[in-house]
């Protein structure tokens, strides 16, 4: 089906365009600047701390610029979870800022003021300029994507090139220009470098572009753009092909999968979640995912198409009224009015050949992402941001309806021009401040968003960076006090106490790290935290337990059993 449209590759203007006083070029770049600003702000007031994941991502660039490999906080092998680019731009760009830490932050505000630009053009491409003018301002004003950006996990550099990605690809269908669709498959294979599920996203695209091709007369242009997508696709992500097949032994397009397959089964058989990623035996031996090195997880798993096919249906289960709660009802989004305006979006407005094809590109994005969000073991709110590219153009589309409809009201009862259209542009505008101050208001209580505000980890890390060994093994529930710490990572186990006893012995870390909160996260951790560990081998030597913030403790794990005393225990003073 080949999508008939006059315009330049250069030209965004959509059907209903209105271009204004102000130049979409001047209006992007004025976007752009705000959104950076505000990005800023909010990484300077509420990034104390880079979060869980953010930290992994920065010791891995760390070990890459030191040499070590791509290496984790767990120095337990190759880190085969994470995708590789994200920290490769990390280690790059600290070379000049001197900091991971600080690199992380950058990139992740630069992508997520960047965004601006592919969600821009697509909406100006779809439905004009009024709907790409809310578009961008969704984008700058919506308070998940500004503390997403202020934030170091890898699904807003991954969001931006997605919908680069999608822009490129709706050029080529309008265009037919084998170019675009190289870009397109570029860009995609730069974002399945930094979240593998893209090659899922590309093979959907791949598949499209076959059976378009065979419902074609001329075809010869849809096979060739097909093929370069696929070939632009391959070629930027062989590489990291390359490196999983090497260090896995087998064929891998990627090899988080296989990870969340283990965990989620054991979900399945109806372990928690902390169960199934810390767990151990009665015999000491790791069955947790995380608690071996990934390679001998991933060793270990055997998985046949029936297996798969049970732990699909289980996972479908499980997950599916959570993502319809989230789309339909998370204020975090913005819902009900973000759900209520991309209803709007959808349905007010004729579908004609043109938008049929251009915006069954989004359909099969946002629907491809719905099925992976099903497929995972554990929901964690940060896998719909990247869902946000889609539900965030049909809002705005919707926005625009919902003006039309203000201005149409208006101008229906007074019959005057500037009346309707201030009328219009009162209710558009409205109803995108609306969504925003509904997001605003749940935003800081998402557990993804509170990562970055415990200073007292930081401040304990640095602490514990000080004391001996030089290079320390840091036994915790989290990651971020063994980062700062410059320390590996050894997890607390999932077991009773005692096991859990017999486990540190055999591991024997340095320091054993206890969090105020959430103090019952492990089945022992709360008693732990409040009476001590029962173990004269454990020394209080940092009490944090009066913190404003969390609070936590660290314990010097000491071989000899005979330390009684308690002596020099720093006291957090601030």
């Amino acid at each position: 089906m080949h999508i008939v449209d006059d315009r330049s590759d250069h030209q965004e203007t959509g059907a209903a365009a209105d271009p204004g006083p102000v130049s979409s070029r001047t209006l992007i770049v004025v976007a752009v600047i705000v959104a950076a600003l505000l990005r800023t702000a909010w990484a300077l007031r509420h990034g104390l701390a880079l979060e869980q994941e953010g930290v992994e991502y920065a010791r891995i660039a760390q070990n890459l610029l030191a040499g070590r490999g791509f290496v984790g906080m767990l120095n337990n092998g190759t880190q085969l979870n994470f995708a590789p680019l994200y920290p490769i731009m990390i280690a790059g760009l600290s070379i000049l800022l001197g900091s991971a830490a600080l690199a992380a932050r950058v990139i992740s505000i630069a992508f997520g003021a960047a965004l601006v630009i592919p969600t821009f053009k697509i909406a100006e491409r779809l439905y004009g300029r009024r709907a790409a003018e809310a578009a961008a301002a969704l984008v700058v004003f919506h308070p998940v994507l500004i503390a997403g950006a202020a934030s170091t996990y890898a699904e807003g550099p991954y969001l931006t090139l997605l919908m680069s990605g999608l822009l490129w690809l709706m050029r080529w269908a309008t265009s037919r220009r084998v170019r675009n669709s190289i870009a397109a498959g570029v860009l995609f294979g730069l974002a399945y470098l930094v979240r593998p599920e893209a090659f899922v996203l590309v093979g959907v695209f791949v598949v499209g572009g076959v059976l378009i091709a065979l419902l074609e007369k001329d075809r010869r242009p849809v096979w060739f753009g097909t093929l370069g997508l696929a070939v632009a696709f391959t070629v930027v992500a062989a590489p990291n092909i390359v490196f999983l097949t090497r260090s896995t032994g087998t064929i891998r397009i990627e090899a988080k999968g296989t990870l969340a397959y283990q965990w989620g089964q054991k979900i399945n058989e109806g372990m928690t979640y902390q169960e199934g990623a810390y767990g151990i035996g009665p015999d000491l031996s790791e069955r947790g995912v995380y608690m071996k090195p990934y390679l001998a997880a991933m060793s270990s798993a055997r998985i046949t198409p029936g297996q798969y096919v049970a732990y699909l249906a289980t996972s479908v289960q499980r997950n599916r009224g959570e993502i319809q709660r989230t789309i339909v009802d998370e204020p975090a989004l913005g819902c009900p009015i973000l759900f209520a305006l991309v209803v709007i979006g959808l349905f007010g407005s004729r579908w004609d050949r043109r938008r049929i094809g251009l915006e069954g590109t989004l359909l099969a994005t946002a629907g491809t992402m719905v099925l992976i969000l099903l497929s995972v073991q554990q929901i964690w709110f940060r896998f719909f941001y990247p869902l946000l590219g889609p539900l965030l153009l049909w809002g705005a589309k919707g926005a625009d309806d919902l003006g039309e409809w203000g201005r149409a009201v208006v101008a229906s009862l007074w019959r005057d021009g500037t009346a309707a259209a201030a009328g219009g542009a009162l209710v558009k505008w409205t109803s995108i401040g609306l969504l925003c101050v509904v997001s605003l208001r749940a935003v800081p209580d998402l557990a993804q968003f509170k990562d970055s505000l415990f200073g007292d980890r930081v401040r304990a890390g640095r602490w514990l960076a000080a004391q001996a060994p030089p290079h320390k093994r840091v036994m915790d529930m989290g990651n971020q006090v063994a980062y700062y710490a410059g320390g590996d990572l050894l997890y607390l186990p999932y077991a009773t106490s005692d096991l859990a006893l017999r486990y540190i012995a055999k591991r024997k870390p340095d320091y054993v790290v206890l969090m105020g909160a959430p103090k019952n996260y492990l089945p022992y951790t709360a008693e732990w935290y409040d009476r001590g560990i029962p173990d004269r081998r454990a020394v209080l030597v940092y009490d944090d337990s009066t913190s404003a913030e969390e609070g936590l403790k660290i314990y010097r794990w000491v071989a000899d059993s005979a330390a009684t005393s308690v002596t020099g225990v720093r006291r957090d003073q601030r």
